[in-house]
């Protein structure tokens, strides 16, 4: 797995650079709730974009490997949106 991470650098660098973007971007607008939706949302959409590209780079792109991106992005989002509803209460 480690050989893979060290082979695939660049990959997962940009993966870590999307995810720090989004979170700082989540940060910065902590006052707009209706921003950092639209900051989680972009955050989902380009962590998919990304398994996509990544994917079918590798030449093993395949239905269930898109719908298991979009589903833990939908589920990572589901939880924040939760949390960041509840927060306001």
């Amino acid at each position: 797995m480690l050989e893979g991470i060290k082979k695939h650098f660049h990959h997962y660098f940009s993966l870590i650079a999307i995810m720090g973007v989004g979170v700082t971007g989540f940060y910065l607008y902590r006052y707009d709730q209706f921003f950092q939706i639209g900051v989680i949302t972009s955050l989902a959409l380009s962590y998919i974009s990304w398994g996509i590209i990544h994917h079918t780079i590798h030449k093993d792109i395949s239905l269930s490997v898109i719908l298991e991106y979009v589903a833990v992005s939908i589920l990572g989002s589901i939880m924040i949106y939760i949390l960041l509803f509840n927060s306001h209460l």
